[in-house]
């Protein structure tokens, strides 16, 4: 995990914009509240290539970050690390799985989208 991690810093760095990721979906919650701010809650697995190739292929895009970080207040947690979210509010057996939550009760905003997503499905979502 911190490999992936590592990598995934890494990779953000190289762009002038990157998506500001919260690892605490409480602080997160709090911080949605004060900028009047929905959460994008992205759950991943370890070991999860479609998860990898999401990070590479669709949250490195520009008008991803640029959409997220104006919209959303964006938090990605590791499904084997239950308590970093709310783990039976949002549960999953798909990998990667967004979920798109209402900052002033915790609902979803939308359809989750579950599995590996393109560019294009996102952005119809954001």
């Amino acid at each position: 995990m911190k490999i992936f991690l590592v990598l995934f810093l890494m990779a953000g760095a190289l762009f002038s914009e990157h998506i500001r990721w919260s690892n605490d979906f409480d602080k997160a919650l709090f911080k949605a509240k004060e900028e009047k701010k929905e959460i994008m809650l992205l759950v991943l697995k370890k070991e999860c290539v479609e998860c990898k190739k999401v990070f590479v292929e669709v949250f490195n895009d520009k008008e991803v970050q640029e959409k997220v970080n104006r919209k959303y207040i964006a938090v990605v947690a590791f499904f084997e690390h239950e308590n970093s979210y709310p783990v039976e509010l949002f549960y999953t057996q798909s990998f990667p799985t967004i979920f798109f939550v209402s900052s002033k009760d915790e609902s979803y905003l939308q359809k989750p989208l579950r599995g590996y997503f393109k560019k294009e499905e996102l952005l119809k979502s954001l």
